[in-house]
Formats: structure tokens, sequence, C-alpha cells
């Protein structure tokens, strides 16, 4: 379940973005055992640099994306006076309490698998990030996020920095508990007790984490559930009720809402569908 914890902080995570911007490096660039409190996402149109991420020395290609995580000890300098071009964006990444780079354990240093593409990304960034229309924020936001995919996706992903921590632990536990318990009427007393929290402190826990409430969650589970089942398999409409531990009613209800689709239509389009 610790997949599944870590796939939640990293949907429900808020971005804010304090730096954007296309630089062309000389042999000034130099900076020397600096500690930010944001994140720094560059990524390389060129070779000449050299980067220490704490104890770690990177000297970065064309077309590689490299993360400076908050809280470490930085120093960046350009190699033999070369001059190269690079992106850079400042950011902080939270969900809830934790900063995503303090959670997750990744490479520092990525390949782009389409560098073309990441460069157009990176140069939007920029752009809305310094454009003043209604939504420039927002689709600064969106491309930083792509960007942080292709990162942990071509980084093998990401896992739990160790000690992983009593929160993720709390949420894990949590987690497997509702997937093994999607038939019964559970209560936020008992999901409270799981975590030892008192059960309001729990709710705003639980929150933090998943971006939802600890029911909402659960019913979202059971909707899953549900859609799969009337793709893959042949279960009758009742028994996927039965087994979210919902009258038919209740389940067919819920399902569109979720949907827009009752169950049998959820299930005769999906299966039209080519690769379903």
């Amino acid at each position: 379940m610790q997949t599944e914890a870590i796939s939640n902080y990293i949907a429900n995570m808020q971005l804010h973005i304090s730096e954007a911007a296309y630089f062309q490096s000389t042999a000034s660039w130099r900076q020397t055992d600096v500690v930010s409190d944001f994140n720094r996402l560059y990524y390389f149109l060129g070779e000449g640099a050299q980067l220490k991420i704490g104890e770690e020395e990177l000297s970065p290609r064309a077309g590689q994306l490299v993360v400076l995580p908050a809280g470490t000890t930085l120093s960046v300098r350009t190699i033999d006076n070369r001059e190269f071009s690079h992106y850079v964006c400042h950011f902080n990444a939270r969900s809830g309490d934790q900063e995503l780079f303090e959670l997750l354990e990744t490479p520092s240093c990525v390949t782009a698998a389409n560098p073309e593409a990441t460069a157009r990304a990176f140069g939007e960034l920029v752009r809305h990030y310094r454009g003043g229309e209604l939504t420039s924020n927002l689709r600064a936001k969106l491309l930083l996020q792509e960007l942080l995919c292709e990162f942990l996706e071509q980084g093998g992903g990401a896992n739990l920095r160790r000690p992983a921590g009593g929160h993720v632990d709390k949420v894990s536990r949590v987690l497997a508990f509702i997937d093994h318990h999607l038939s019964d009427d559970v209560t936020l007393e008992q999901l409270a007790e799981l975590a030892h929290f008192h059960p309001n402190y729990f709710i705003r826990f639980f929150k933090s984490a998943t971006g939802r409430s600890p029911m909402q969650y659960m019913n979202q589970r059971r909707m899953e559930m549900a859609k799969q089942w009337m793709v893959e398999t042949n279960m009758s409409v009742s028994e996927a009720a039965e087994r979210v531990g919902s009258s038919l009613y209740q389940f067919s209800k819920m399902f569109k809402q979720y949907t827009g689709s009752s169950p049998s239509e959820y299930r005769k389009t999906m299966r039209a569908q080519p690769n379903v």
C-alpha cells in the first residue's frame, strides 16, 4: 500500500511556482553552498554545468532534467567558461505538511524521453508564468505537473525515503484497511483508531494526504472497483452492489453520479471501445 500512499500524495500535492525562466549561462554562473526553501527544476539545452547536490556531483547533458530539492545544500557553476542555455523553475510541491522531495527518494537527474517536447513544455511554462492572462498561473502549474510526471516516470518512479515516517505509515495502514473492507459499514471512529487520532483531527489529517474526506475516499474506491468489474467481468449489477455494501438502488444512483451512466450503460459503452 505504500505505492497507493505515494500516488495519493503526488495526486493531491499543492504547487506554488516562485520563478520560471530561460537562461543563457556564462562563466559568471556560480552559486556556492546555497540552501533554499524551494525546489529547483532544471532542463539543460546544452552542456557545461557542474552541480553539487549535498554530496552528489553532476555534470548534466543536453536533454536532461535535474531536481535540486528544497533544504539541500546546493552549488552550481559553469565548467571551463562554457556557454550553454537552460530552463529553471523554482517551486514548492506540498501535500499536507510534506514537501514532495522530502517524502520521495528519486534520482537527481533523468533524460527526457522526447527532448524537443520537453523543451517546448518548459518554454510554455515560462511564457505562462510571466503572462498576465486570467489562466496564466493555472496553465503554468499544469505544465509543471507534466514536467514532474516526466521526471518521475523517466526516473523509474519513486520510493519513500527511509525511515518512511509516521504520517505515511498511518495513511498506508488506513488505505489498506479501506480496500479490504469496501463491503463493510466502516465508521469514522474505526479509521481514526487505526491512525491513533481523535476523529475530528483524523478528518483533517486524512484530507491533507488524499484530498478527500475518509467517506468520500471510500466511496470513490468502491466506484473505481465497480467500474473495473463492469468492464472486466460479467458480474451482475446486484452482485457489484453487494460487494460494496450497498443496496441496488443506492449503488446505481452513486455509480451514475460518478460516471454519468448507469452500470449497465457504462459496461456497454466501455466494452464498445477499441482497446477495452
